[in-house]
């Protein structure tokens, strides 16, 4: 193989990529702004209450999605998957109670 034919075979990757990255816009998705976005999205939880009812509305969606992915596991799978996903669940409420106690204890947004 000579020495010209074999940079051309160095550089065809780098184009290669080059070719694939210049066309990847073509690929995304558009994006459907015919409607807008729900109004909760936009408020704040910037009290102690909120914030602890976002966190625990997140701990619970989170525990209720892992419990949806151990129903395709059977046996001890199962068990053990619902297991991790009740304590990891019972984990982040425990550390939702924390914040608010911190923030009822004057601490603020100081809390593990």
């Amino acid at each position: 193989m000579t020495k010209n034919r074999r940079s051309y075979l160095l550089l065809l990757p780098f184009l290669l990529a080059f070719g694939i990255a210049a066309h990847a816009p073509a690929f995304a998705a558009e994006e459907d702004v015919s409607q807008e976005d729900p109004a909760r999205w936009y408020q704040g939880d910037d009290t102690a209450q909120l914030h602890y009812k976002t966190l625990v509305k997140e701990a619970r969606a989170a525990g209720a999605q892992a419990m949806q992915e151990c129903k395709s596991l059977k046996g001890a799978d199962g068990k053990a998957c619902r297991k991790d996903a009740r304590a990891n669940m019972n984990s982040d409420l425990a550390r939702a109670k924390r914040i608010l106690k911190a923030f009822a204890n004057g601490d603020g947004w100081q809390f593990s």
